[in-house]
Protein backbone atom coordinates (compact mmCIF):
# COMPACT_ATOMS: atom_id res chain seq x y z
CA UNK A 1 0.00 0.00 0.00
CA UNK A 2 2.66 2.74 0.93
CA UNK A 3 4.92 1.97 -2.13
CA UNK A 4 1.22 2.26 -4.17
CA UNK A 5 0.79 5.55 -1.93
CA UNK A 6 4.60 6.52 -3.29
CA UNK A 7 3.98 5.67 -6.96
CA UNK A 8 0.66 7.63 -7.32
CA UNK A 9 2.14 10.76 -5.67
CA UNK A 10 5.48 10.46 -7.85
CA UNK A 11 3.38 10.65 -10.63
CA UNK A 12 1.27 13.40 -9.50
CA UNK A 13 4.30 15.63 -8.74
CA UNK A 14 5.97 14.94 -12.32
CA UNK A 15 2.74 16.53 -13.92
CA UNK A 16 3.30 19.12 -11.97
CA UNK A 17 7.15 19.41 -13.53
CA UNK A 18 5.86 18.15 -16.72
CA UNK A 19 3.79 21.85 -16.50
CA UNK A 20 6.55 24.01 -15.27
CA UNK A 21 5.34 24.26 -12.09
CA UNK A 22 8.39 24.10 -9.55
CA UNK A 23 6.42 25.64 -6.59
CA UNK A 24 3.25 24.84 -4.49
CA UNK A 25 2.04 28.34 -4.53
CA UNK A 26 1.60 28.33 -7.88
CA UNK A 27 -0.90 25.47 -7.77
CA UNK A 28 -4.40 25.44 -9.21
CA UNK A 29 -7.62 23.51 -8.78
CA UNK A 30 -7.70 22.69 -12.72
CA UNK A 31 -3.95 20.69 -12.21
CA UNK A 32 -6.09 18.71 -9.71
CA UNK A 33 -8.49 18.16 -12.38
CA UNK A 34 -6.25 17.67 -15.13
CA UNK A 35 -4.20 14.92 -13.26
CA UNK A 36 -7.11 12.94 -12.06
CA UNK A 37 -8.61 13.27 -15.69
CA UNK A 38 -5.23 11.75 -16.82
CA UNK A 39 -4.67 8.90 -14.62
CA UNK A 40 -8.32 7.68 -14.36
CA UNK A 41 -7.32 6.73 -17.85
CA UNK A 42 -4.86 3.94 -16.29
CA UNK A 43 -6.80 3.57 -13.02
CA UNK A 44 -10.48 3.60 -13.56
CA UNK A 45 -11.21 1.36 -10.73
CA UNK A 46 -8.56 2.79 -8.28
CA UNK A 47 -9.53 6.43 -8.26
CA UNK A 48 -10.46 6.25 -4.13
CA UNK A 49 -6.32 4.98 -3.31
CA UNK A 50 -5.28 8.08 -5.99
CA UNK A 51 -7.80 10.71 -3.94
CA UNK A 52 -6.02 8.70 -0.57
CA UNK A 53 -2.56 9.58 -1.64
CA UNK A 54 -2.79 13.25 -2.53
CA UNK A 55 -5.06 13.57 0.85
CA UNK A 56 -1.67 11.62 2.32
CA UNK A 57 1.00 14.34 0.69
CA UNK A 58 -1.29 17.17 2.26
CA UNK A 59 -1.05 15.83 5.61
CA UNK A 60 2.76 15.28 5.07
CA UNK A 61 3.42 18.84 3.88
CA UNK A 62 1.40 20.29 6.60
CA UNK A 63 2.98 18.53 9.34
CA UNK A 64 6.58 19.06 8.24
CA UNK A 65 5.95 23.04 8.56
CA UNK A 66 5.10 23.50 4.33
CA UNK A 67 2.69 24.65 2.90
CA UNK A 68 0.01 22.25 2.39
CA UNK A 69 -1.55 21.89 -0.95
CA UNK A 70 -3.66 24.50 -1.84
CA UNK A 71 -7.35 23.65 -2.88
CA UNK A 72 -7.11 20.22 -0.63
CA UNK A 73 -10.73 20.96 0.43
CA UNK A 74 -11.36 19.02 -3.16
CA UNK A 75 -10.18 16.48 -2.33
CA UNK A 76 -12.38 15.78 0.87
CA UNK A 77 -15.48 15.39 -1.22
CA UNK A 78 -16.80 11.87 -1.23
CA UNK A 79 -16.62 10.03 -4.70
CA UNK A 80 -19.68 8.91 -6.51
CA UNK A 81 -19.51 5.32 -5.87
CA UNK A 82 -20.01 3.22 -9.43
CA UNK A 83 -23.30 1.80 -9.89
CA UNK A 84 -24.28 -0.32 -13.25
CA UNK A 85 -26.97 0.95 -15.08
CA UNK A 86 -29.49 -1.65 -15.75
CA UNK A 87 -31.66 -1.75 -18.71
CA UNK A 88 -35.08 -2.22 -18.96
CA UNK A 89 -37.83 -3.44 -21.50
CA UNK A 90 -38.31 -1.07 -24.33
CA UNK A 91 -41.90 0.10 -24.21
CA UNK A 92 -42.02 -0.17 -27.78
CA UNK A 93 -41.57 -4.00 -27.80
CA UNK A 94 -44.37 -4.69 -24.15
CA UNK A 95 -46.82 -3.35 -27.08
CA UNK A 96 -45.36 -5.86 -29.42
CA UNK A 97 -45.76 -8.88 -27.10
CA UNK A 98 -49.29 -7.68 -25.94
CA UNK A 99 -50.79 -7.22 -29.74
CA UNK A 100 -49.20 -10.74 -30.65
CA UNK A 101 -51.09 -12.52 -28.09
CA UNK A 102 -53.84 -14.38 -29.30
CA UNK A 103 -56.91 -13.69 -26.97
CA UNK A 104 -59.35 -15.74 -28.14
CA UNK A 105 -58.04 -18.82 -25.87
CA UNK A 106 -57.89 -19.50 -22.66
CA UNK A 107 -53.91 -19.22 -22.06
CA UNK A 108 -53.96 -16.19 -23.77
CA UNK A 109 -56.44 -14.61 -22.17
CA UNK A 110 -54.02 -15.14 -18.86
CA UNK A 111 -50.83 -14.51 -20.56
CA UNK A 112 -52.30 -10.94 -21.93
CA UNK A 113 -53.83 -10.06 -18.25
CA UNK A 114 -50.28 -11.24 -16.71
CA UNK A 115 -48.50 -9.34 -18.77
CA UNK A 116 -50.50 -6.08 -19.10
CA UNK A 117 -50.57 -6.26 -15.19
CA UNK A 118 -46.64 -5.97 -15.49
CA UNK A 119 -46.55 -3.07 -17.92
CA UNK A 120 -49.14 -1.15 -16.35
CA UNK A 121 -48.60 -1.29 -12.45
CA UNK A 122 -44.83 -2.64 -12.17
CA UNK A 123 -45.74 -5.49 -9.47
CA UNK A 124 -42.89 -8.20 -9.27
CA UNK A 125 -43.10 -11.46 -11.43
CA UNK A 126 -43.84 -13.13 -8.30
CA UNK A 127 -46.35 -11.31 -6.88
CA UNK A 128 -48.30 -11.66 -10.08
CA UNK A 129 -47.68 -15.35 -9.98
CA UNK A 130 -49.24 -15.50 -6.60
CA UNK A 131 -51.87 -12.72 -6.70
CA UNK A 132 -54.99 -13.90 -5.18
CA UNK A 133 -59.21 -13.39 -6.41
CA UNK A 134 -59.43 -11.48 -3.39
CA UNK A 135 -56.83 -9.14 -3.68
CA UNK A 136 -58.74 -7.41 -6.23
CA UNK A 137 -61.42 -4.79 -4.93
CA UNK A 138 -63.58 -4.39 -7.78
CA UNK A 139 -65.78 -1.65 -6.64
CA UNK A 140 -62.86 0.56 -5.50
CA UNK A 141 -61.09 -0.37 -8.79
CA UNK A 142 -58.17 -0.87 -6.27
CA UNK A 143 -55.51 -4.05 -6.33
CA UNK A 144 -53.89 -4.87 -2.39
CA UNK A 145 -51.49 -7.35 -2.30
CA UNK A 146 -49.03 -8.30 0.39
CA UNK A 147 -45.11 -8.23 -1.16
CA UNK A 148 -43.93 -11.29 -1.04
CA UNK A 149 -39.73 -9.88 -1.40
CA UNK A 150 -40.63 -7.10 1.71
CA UNK A 151 -43.65 -8.78 3.30
CA UNK A 152 -45.03 -5.37 3.39
CA UNK A 153 -49.08 -4.31 2.08
CA UNK A 154 -48.98 -2.70 -1.39
CA UNK A 155 -52.29 -0.77 -2.71
CA UNK A 156 -52.81 0.03 -6.02
CA UNK A 157 -55.75 1.78 -8.63
CA UNK A 158 -56.62 -0.42 -10.93
CA UNK A 159 -56.50 0.73 -14.32
CA UNK A 160 -59.30 0.09 -16.69
CA UNK A 161 -57.18 -1.95 -19.34
CA UNK A 162 -56.03 -3.77 -16.12
CA UNK A 163 -59.11 -4.57 -14.99
CA UNK A 164 -60.64 -5.37 -18.26
CA UNK A 165 -57.82 -8.08 -19.13
CA UNK A 166 -58.21 -9.83 -15.56
CA UNK A 167 -62.00 -9.78 -15.96
CA UNK A 168 -61.53 -11.40 -19.30
CA UNK A 169 -59.56 -14.03 -17.90
CA UNK A 170 -61.60 -14.50 -14.69
CA UNK A 171 -64.42 -14.95 -17.11
CA UNK A 172 -63.66 -16.58 -19.68
CA UNK A 173 -60.00 -17.99 -19.13
CA UNK A 174 -59.82 -19.42 -16.01
CA UNK A 175 -60.95 -23.38 -15.57
CA UNK A 176 -62.89 -24.15 -12.32
CA UNK A 177 -60.44 -24.29 -9.41
CA UNK A 178 -60.51 -23.86 -5.79
CA UNK A 179 -57.41 -22.27 -5.74
CA UNK A 180 -57.29 -18.68 -4.41
CA UNK A 181 -55.26 -17.29 -7.42
CA UNK A 182 -56.28 -15.48 -10.19
CA UNK A 183 -53.41 -16.53 -12.64
CA UNK A 184 -53.15 -20.99 -12.91
CA UNK A 185 -51.84 -23.51 -15.04
CA UNK A 186 -53.21 -24.61 -18.00
CA UNK A 187 -52.92 -28.69 -17.50
CA UNK A 188 -55.08 -30.08 -14.64
CA UNK A 189 -54.77 -30.33 -12.10
CA UNK A 190 -55.75 -26.52 -12.10
CA UNK A 191 -53.18 -24.87 -9.56
CA UNK A 192 -51.94 -21.43 -9.33
CA UNK A 193 -47.99 -20.69 -10.04
CA UNK A 194 -45.55 -21.40 -7.08
CA UNK A 195 -42.99 -18.41 -8.07
CA UNK A 196 -42.09 -15.77 -10.00
CA UNK A 197 -40.10 -17.75 -12.76
CA UNK A 198 -43.25 -18.89 -14.13
CA UNK A 199 -44.21 -15.90 -15.32
CA UNK A 200 -40.93 -15.13 -16.39
CA UNK A 201 -41.28 -17.92 -18.78
CA UNK A 202 -44.47 -16.82 -20.24
CA UNK A 203 -42.53 -13.63 -20.93
CA UNK A 204 -39.96 -15.48 -23.01
CA UNK A 205 -42.46 -17.06 -25.02
CA UNK A 206 -44.10 -14.73 -26.40
CA UNK A 207 -41.43 -12.63 -26.75
CA UNK A 208 -39.95 -15.51 -29.46
CA UNK A 209 -43.20 -15.56 -30.90
CA UNK A 210 -43.41 -12.18 -31.19
CA UNK A 211 -39.95 -12.12 -33.20
CA UNK A 212 -38.05 -10.19 -30.27
CA UNK A 213 -34.00 -10.79 -29.70
CA UNK A 214 -33.11 -11.42 -26.31
CA UNK A 215 -29.40 -11.59 -24.48
CA UNK A 216 -28.33 -11.93 -21.07
CA UNK A 217 -27.91 -8.09 -19.66
CA UNK A 218 -30.45 -6.67 -22.50
CA UNK A 219 -32.90 -5.95 -19.41
CA UNK A 220 -35.89 -7.60 -21.80
CA UNK A 221 -36.82 -9.61 -18.66
CA UNK A 222 -40.16 -9.20 -16.00
CA UNK A 223 -37.80 -6.66 -13.91
CA UNK A 224 -36.67 -5.10 -17.23
CA UNK A 225 -40.53 -3.92 -17.24
CA UNK A 226 -40.97 -3.18 -13.69
CA UNK A 227 -38.14 -0.96 -14.81
CA UNK A 228 -39.79 0.98 -17.80
CA UNK A 229 -42.78 1.48 -15.59
CA UNK A 230 -40.63 3.00 -13.08
CA UNK A 231 -38.80 5.04 -16.04
CA UNK A 232 -41.75 5.99 -17.63
CA UNK A 233 -43.09 7.82 -14.22
CA UNK A 234 -39.53 9.78 -13.86
CA UNK A 235 -39.90 11.32 -17.33
CA UNK A 236 -43.43 11.89 -16.61
CA UNK A 237 -41.91 13.85 -13.80
CA UNK A 238 -44.02 11.66 -10.99
CA UNK A 239 -41.43 12.75 -7.29
CA UNK A 240 -39.73 9.99 -6.73
CA UNK A 241 -41.13 9.30 -3.32
CA UNK A 242 -44.34 8.46 -5.03
CA UNK A 243 -42.53 6.22 -7.36
CA UNK A 244 -40.70 4.00 -4.23
CA UNK A 245 -44.40 4.05 -2.98
CA UNK A 246 -45.95 2.93 -6.31
CA UNK A 247 -43.24 0.05 -6.59
CA UNK A 248 -43.30 -0.93 -2.92
CA UNK A 249 -39.57 0.14 -2.33
CA UNK A 250 -38.60 0.41 1.74
CA UNK A 251 -36.69 3.58 1.20
CA UNK A 252 -36.84 6.10 -1.68
CA UNK A 253 -32.59 5.21 -2.78
CA UNK A 254 -34.19 1.95 -4.31
CA UNK A 255 -36.28 3.59 -6.62
CA UNK A 256 -33.23 5.75 -7.54
CA UNK A 257 -31.73 3.09 -10.71
CA UNK A 258 -35.15 4.01 -12.29
CA UNK A 259 -34.43 7.61 -12.52
CA UNK A 260 -30.48 7.01 -14.42
CA UNK A 261 -32.47 5.01 -16.90
CA UNK A 262 -34.36 8.63 -17.92
CA UNK A 263 -31.70 10.15 -20.28
CA UNK A 264 -33.58 12.98 -21.50
CA UNK A 265 -34.06 14.21 -18.04
CA UNK A 266 -30.34 13.77 -17.10
CA UNK A 267 -29.23 15.92 -20.44
CA UNK A 268 -31.92 18.87 -18.66
CA UNK A 269 -30.13 18.50 -15.41
CA UNK A 270 -26.07 18.71 -17.29
CA UNK A 271 -27.86 21.88 -19.19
Amino acid sequence: KNQEVQTIIRRFLLSLSNLGIDDISRFQPEHIQMFLSDISKSRPKSMDQVITSLRKLDCYLTRSGMQGLPYAGLLMAPRARERKIYPCMPQEEIILILESIDRNTSIGRRDYAMLTLAANSGIRAGDIATIKLSDTDWRKNEIHILQGKTQRSLSLPLQKNVGVALADYILNGRPESKSPQIFLRSLAPYQGFKDGVSVACVLRRHMKAAGISHWPGDGKTMHGIRRMFGTQMTMEGVPITTIAQILGHRDVSSAKAYISLDMEGLRKCAL
